[in-house]
């Protein structure tokens, strides 16, 4: 039986990055093309396609973040057995020379997702790995902190994001957690310019 997608995760992975959808945000509004739907945030700006260009606070339910940033990006989704093969599928789609700084930081990667959610990301008998990785180019700042609610997606996430990150010593920006039956985990990961959104399956319950 071949892996499916999420498409709850990928829809929230692309509206993290500005894929999918335009949607402008006007304070706690976010307006598309379905209409309008007001969220626990405050931010203004537009996200859709390969643009990406926010300021203010993201929706509260899945952390406390805020930003101000204006990016070009380029998605790429795909599942694999493992997450090297998961990576692999993305690099068959397209060569790009960034993936290889993903793969050089797996080991630094999934030690923190150890330290943080109690479940290793390298396994071999996992059930696979699906996901979104991402290509960006721009400038702007961003911070949050995620001290493990249960987010808009059902994971219950633990980590830092940007200048809050970058404080802490972190090369890798990271946040992870485990879902409620605590049979998937969740992870957000970003270098330079290069990140991913990735959901780790496994035959058992894991974590802490």
């Amino acid at each position: 039986m071949g892996l499916h997608f999420n498409q709850e995760i990928l829809q929230t992975a692309s509206a993290a990055i500005g894929a999918g959808n335009t949607k402008v945000h006007v304070g706690p509004l976010e307006i598309d093309s379905s209409g309008v739907v007001v969220k626990p945030k405050f931010n203004l700006g537009i996200a859709g396609g390969s643009i990406y260009a926010l300021a203010g606070v993201r929706d509260v339910r899945d952390g406390i973040a805020a930003e101000t940033l204006a990016m070009y990006v380029k998605s790429y989704a795909s599942s694999g057995k493992t997450l090297v093969e998961f990576l692999r599928q993305i690099k068959a789609q397209e060569p790009l020379p960034v993936l290889d700084d993903i793969i050089a930081s797996l080991p630094q990667i999934a030690s923190q997702v150890v330290e943080t959610a109690g479940a290793d990301i390298q396994k071999e008998d996992v059930l696979g790995v699906e996901g979104v990785v991402y290509i960006y180019v721009g400038a702007g700042v961003t911070a949050g902190v995620y001290l493990g609610w249960v987010d808009t997606s059902g994971y219950r996430m633990i980590g830092a994001e940007g200048t809050i990150a970058t404080g802490a010593g972190l090369g890798v920006t990271l946040r992870a957690g485990m879902n409620e039956d605590k049979m998937a985990v969740r992870v957000v990961a970003y270098l330079s310019n290069v990140g991913f959104d990735i959901i780790v399956k496994y035959p058992q319950p894991q974590g802490k």
